[in-house]
C-alpha cells in the first residue's frame, strides 16, 4: 500500500521515469510487439489483397440483411393484408356479401390500417359490392383481378390504376370458399404504393441499391424508380420468374443497359412475393499482384515465429496475471470473498496495482451491500406492514356494513350497503396482493384478479341458471398505484356482467374474462370482459353506478374504454392501457 501510495503522488518526470523500471509493463509490451509484429509487416502487402477478397465476399454477403431491411415496410403491409383477408375470408363463408353487415365488417377492417385503400369482397362476376366504399363497383376490365380469379389462390398483383383509387396500388387477393368448398370470390385489399416505398426514401442506406418488390408471375409491385427507368437496374440474362422459389439468392450480372451490379433476392412471401436489391459491386481498394511472386516458405516461416513469439510474451506478461485477478473477481461475484494472493508478485506492477485497488473496491461493496441489505429489508417490511393494516381496517369496515345491512330495514338499502361492502372487499384483496407479493413495487395482476374475480364468482352463482366463466389470464405485472384500479374496474365489470348477464341458448350464463399484453405493442395490456345479455339490458347497463366506477377507473390508468355488442347478443367490456414503470420517488416511502 505504501508503494502504491507513492506511485499516485509522484511527479509527471517521476511518472515517465517508472515506465523504464524492469517490472512495467509498456516497455514489456511494445519491446515483444515489435519483435512480433516487424516479420508480419514484411508478408502484409502480400495479404492486403486476400483481405480485400475477404472484405468483398463479406459485403455481398451483408447485401440479403440489407435488402430485407430495406424491404421491411412492404413486409410488414404484405403479411398484415394477408392477414386481414384471410380473417375476412373466413367471415364470408357464413355471411353474405351483401349484407349491410358485410360492408360494416370492410370499413371497420379498413380502418384499423392506415395503408388500406380497398378492401372489399369481389364476386365470380368481378363485381364488389360489400366494401369499405359502401358503393357498387365493376372490376371486370381488370386483367390482374381476371387471372386471379382463373388460378383461384392467394395472389399478390400490381394495378397501375386501382379500380376504386385509380392510384398505382398493390392488391392482396385471398380467395373465398364456401363450406362446399366452391370458390365464391375473392377478398380484396389494395395498398398504395407510393406508401410502401415512402418510408425507404428517408433511409440513407437506399441510396446506394434499388429495390424492386415482384410477385410469382414476374410482374413488378413496387420500385425505387420509375417504370421506364428499372431496365437500367435488373438482371439481364435472369428473369423475375427464374427467381421465384429460390429462396435467399446472391448473384453478380450485368443489367439491361450493360452495368455490373450485385443482386440479392429476398422472400416477402415464399413463393408469393420477392424483393430484388440492386447495388453498385464493392470496388477492391488494391490490385496490386507485385508480391504474387513470393514463395509459401518464407511467409509462412515468418508467421509461424511471429505467432509462438507473440503467444509466450502474452501468456507470460499478461495471460497469467490476468487470469489470476479473473478469478479472485469470480470468486468475489459468486460468494463475496476477498483474498489476497501472492500469485501477482512477479507480475508488471500495473497489474498488481489493479489487483490491489480491485482488493479495496471489493471490501468497500461488502460494506456498502450489508447496509443497502437492512436498509431495503426494513422498507420493505414497514411496505407491507402498511398494506396488511389497510386490509385489516377495510376488512373491519366491509363486516361493520355487513351487520348494518343484516339491520336494514328495507331490501334497496341491504342492496345498497352490500354492494359497498363487495368494493370494500375488492379494495382489501388488492391490499393483501401488494403486502404478500415478494416485491412491494411490482404486482402479478393476473394472479390477483383470479382470485378477486374467483371470490366474486362464488357469491354471483347462487341463481337459478348454472354459471361459467372461462378465464384467461396472462402474466402481467404492474406497480401498485395501476394495479389497484385495475382490480376495481375488474371487480365492477364483473359485477356488472353478474348482475346483467342472461342466460344463453343452451341455458347457462357465460362470462369470459381476458388479460394479456398487447401483442402489437408490448408496453400495452388489453383487459375484457364479456358476456351474453338479453335484448334491452344495455340501457340498465349504461345507467348504473357500475359503468360510471367503469369509466372512472379507466380514467386512471388512462386507458380506452371500449364497449360494443358482438355477434348479436354479446356484451364485450375492453379496456386498453400503457404500464407505468415504476418510479420509487412516487411509489415508495422514504426510510
Amino acid at each position: 500500500m505504501d508503494q502504491l501510495r507513492a506511485e499516485r503522488e509522484a511527479t509527471p518526470e517521476q511518472g515517465w521515469q517508472s515506465l523504464g523500471r524492469r517490472n512495467a509493463l509498456l516497455p514489456r509490451v511494445a519491446l515483444l510487439l515489435t519483435l512480433a509484429l516487424l516479420p508480419l509487416g514484411i508478408i502484409a502487402v502480400a495479404q492486403t489483397q486476400r483481405a480485400v477478397d475477404t472484405a468483398r465476399d463479406t459485403y455481398r454477403a451483408s447485401l440479403s440483411a440489407q435488402t430485407s431491411r430495406l424491404a421491411q415496410p412492404e413486409r410488414e403491409a404484405i403479411q398484415s393484408a394477408q392477414g386481414i383477408t384471410r380473417g375476412l375470408a373466413d367471415a364470408l363463408v357464413v355471411m353474405g356479401p351483401t349484407d349491410a353487415l358485410c360492408t360494416d365488417l370492410m370499413r371497420y377492417s379498413s380502418s384499423r390500417n392506415d395503408r388500406v385503400v380497398f378492401l372489399g369482397f369481389v364476386d365470380n362476376e368481378r363485381r364488389s359490392q360489400c366494401n369499405n366504399f359502401g358503393n357498387s363497383y365493376d372490376f371486370s376490365e381488370v386483367e390482374s383481378l381476371r387471372n386471379a380469379m382463373q388460378r383461384g389462390t392467394f395472389t399478390i398483383s400490381f394495378n397501375a390504376s386501382g379500380g376504386a383509387s385509380r392510384k398505382p396500388v398493390v392488391i392482396v387477393q385471398q380467395p373465398v370458399f364456401n363450406e362446399q368448398g366452391v370458390f365464391k370470390g375473392f377478398v380484396n385489399l389494395s395498398v398504395l404504393t407510393e406508401d410502401l416505398v415512402a418510408q425507404r426514401r428517408a433511409d440513407r442506406m437506399s441510396e446506394d441499391a434499388v429495390l424492386v418488390t415482384f410477385n410469382d408471375a414476374g410482374q413488378v409491385l413496387t420500385a425505387d424508380r420509375p417504370t421506364g427507368q428499372i431496365d437500367a437496374f435488373l438482371p439481364a440474362d435472369t428473369s423475375l420468374v427464374d427467381l421465384v422459389g429460390g429462396g435467399k439468392q446472391l448473384f453478380t450480372e450485368e443489367t439491361k443497359t450493360g452495368a455490373l451490379r450485385e443482386f440479392a433476392v429476398v422472400p416477402i412471401i415464399e413463393g408469393k412475393a420477392y424483393a430484388l436489391g440492386s447495388w453498385n459491386p464493392a470496388r477492391p481498394q488494391m490490385r496490386d499482384r507485385a508480391f504474387s511472386t513470393l514463395t509459401l516458405l518464407f511467409p509462412l516461416l515468418m508467421w509461424l515465429i511471429s505467432l509462438v513469439v507473440a503467444l509466450v510474451a502474452i501468456r507470460l506478461q499478461v495471460i497469467l496475471p490476468v487470469r489470476i485477478l479473473g478469478r479472485q473477481m469470480r470468486d468475489f461475484a459468486e460468494g463475496r470473498r476477498v483474498f489476497r494472493s501472492d500469485a501477482l508478485d512477479s507480475a508488471p506492477s500495473e497489474l498488481r496495482e489493479i489487483g490491489e485497488t480491485f482488493a479495496i473496491m471489493a471490501q468497500k461493496v461488502i460494506r456498502d451491500e450489508a447496509d443497502l441489505e437492512n436498509t431495503v429489508h426494513e422498507r420493505d417490511v414497514l411496505i407491507k406492514e402498511v398494506h396488511h393494516r389497510v386490509k385489516n381496517n377495510l376488512q373491519l369496515m366491509s363486516s361493520i356494513l355487513s351487520m348494518q345491512a343484516r339491520a336494514a330495514p328495507s331490501q334497496g338499502t341491504r342492496t345498497a350497503l352490500r354492494k359497498v361492502q363487495d368494493r370494500l372487499t375488492s379494495l382489501a384483496a388488492v391490499h393483501r396482493g401488494l403486502y404478500e407479493t415478494p416485491m412491494v413495487s411490482q404486482v402479478r395482476v393476473d394472479t390477483l384478479l383470479d382470485d378477486l374475480l374467483r371470490q366474486l364468482a362464488t357469491l354471483g352463482g347462487n341463481v337459478s341458471a348454472p354459471l361459467d366463466v372461462d378465464f384467461d389470464l396472462k402474466p402481467v405485472t404492474l406497480v401498485p398505484d395501476q394495479a389497484g384500479p385495475m382490480a376495481m374496474l375488474a371487480a365492477e365489470g364483473f359485477t356488472n356482467a353478474l348482475k346483467y348477464g342472461s342466460a344463453g341458448p343452451d341455458g347457462r350464463r357465460i362470462i369470459r374474462v381476458r388479460l394479456f399484453p398487447d401483442p402489437e405493442a408490448p408496453d400495452m395490456v388489453v383487459f375484457e370482459i364479456s358476456n351474453f345479455v338479453m335484448a334491452g339490458v344495455d340501457g340498465e347497463i349504461e345507467q348504473g353506478l357500475g359503468l360510471k366506477l367503469i369509466q372512472a377507473f379507466s380514467a386512471q390508468l388512462d386507458g380506452r374504454l371500449v364497449i360494443n355488442e358482438e355477434d348479436g347478443d354479446w356484451y364485450v367490456m375492453q379496456v386498453r392501457f400503457r404500464v407505468q414503470e415504476f418510479e420509487p420517488d412516487q411509489h415508495t416511502p422514504r426510510v
